[in-house]
């Protein structure tokens, strides 16, 4: 660590964090652009912030990465016509993402068979999104197994959902019964072993934001077990996991980052701003890190038998 870095730290260890913060907010982005102030900021995580703050929650909400959706579009548009695609969403929640994922690639590809699973640890919020109805500016989560995060439509947003929603006499909103077709909703653990003899391998496996309060040993188990439920040539997606324990699995299994729209991906969350000071939020891309094509992308393409691994643990 260079002489400046330790200086600034050891100046942090001394003042009170929201006075360190405050400070940082003040520094011009060219300067926090550059190499020094990245390592920094590295170091500020590492040993201020990735192990506050573990708190698992149901916060999700409809269309919440545009550029993720569109690029899963993309890649449905790779398989031929007719095909089968198998979909699956783990840590599913109230189902905002797997319903918003459904509407983009039926939309983009109406000739494909889209069988869709949601899984997720709360039987609450698996019943929630097995119902598909929601009411502006409500949590839906609020019975699940975690705090319930944000509604996942606001009144604002109504409108610009309504090829996914329909306004219901009462004021809720329903999903389309088209988006709900072949879709199978199940309560279990993404960290066991058997979640494969469930649903089987997927062509598309999505697995957000949920591994990341996790401890390392068991996000490192359960980033594992979501690799193994994926098909050769297909893709796992996952975000919200710390970025040290998924760059340094998927280096060592058969999985190669997909660079197309990676930079419109990482910073299309604006739940994730606040880096270096909150745990949740999303690191710049610095593609001077080692592995850094891992590191800041979030879907992955499985080139071959994936349960296998180049090297042993």
């Amino acid at each position: 660590m260079s002489s400046n870095v330790r200086s600034f730290t050891d100046v942090l260890r001394r003042t009170p964090r929201r006075v360190c913060r405050t400070v940082w907010d003040t520094i011009p982005s060219r300067i926090l652009r550059t190499a020094l102030m990245h390592r920094t900021g590295r170091y500020i995580y590492r040993k201020f912030t990735r192990n506050t703050v573990r708190v698992q929650s149901h916060f999700t909400h409809f269309m919440r990465s545009p550029p993720l959706l569109e690029a899963l579009a993309d890649l449905a548009s790779l398989y031929p016509q007719e095909a089968t695609l198998r979909v699956a969403s783990i840590g599913c929640s109230t189902g905002a993402e797997l319903y918003s994922i459904l509407y983009i690639i039926r939309r983009a590809r109406p000739d494909l068979k889209v069988l869709a699973h949601g899984v997720d640890i709360s039987s609450a919020v698996v019943e929630v999104a097995k119902r598909g109805i929601y009411r502006p500016d409500v949590p839906a989560g609020e019975d699940g197994l975690y705090v319930a995060g944000r509604a996942e439509v606001l009144s604002d947003d109504v409108d610009s959902l309504g090829g996914v929603l329909q306004s219901m006499p009462d004021g809720s909103l329903r999903v389309r019964d088209w988006l709900r077709e072949n879709v199978m909703w199940l309560t279990a653990d993404a960290t066991d072993s058997r979640l494969i003899d469930l649903i089987g391998s997927q062509d598309i496996l999505v697995a957000n934001n949920f591994m990341g309060p996790m401890e390392d040993a068991l996000a490192e188990r359960c980033l594992r077990n979501m690799m193994r439920l994926v098909s050769p040539g297909g893709y796992l997606v996952v975000d919200g996991i710390d970025l040290d324990v998924k760059t340094q699995e998927l280096k060592r299994a058969n999985f190669k980052p997909v660079l197309a729209r990676q930079e419109d991906i990482w910073f299309a969350d604006g739940s994730k701003k606040g880096w270096p000071w909150l745990r949740w939020s999303r690191e710049p891309i610095d593609r001077h890190q080692p592995g850094w094509a891992f590191r800041y992308s979030v879907i992955f393409h499985c080139v071959q038998n994936c349960t296998s691994r180049k090297r042993s643990d």
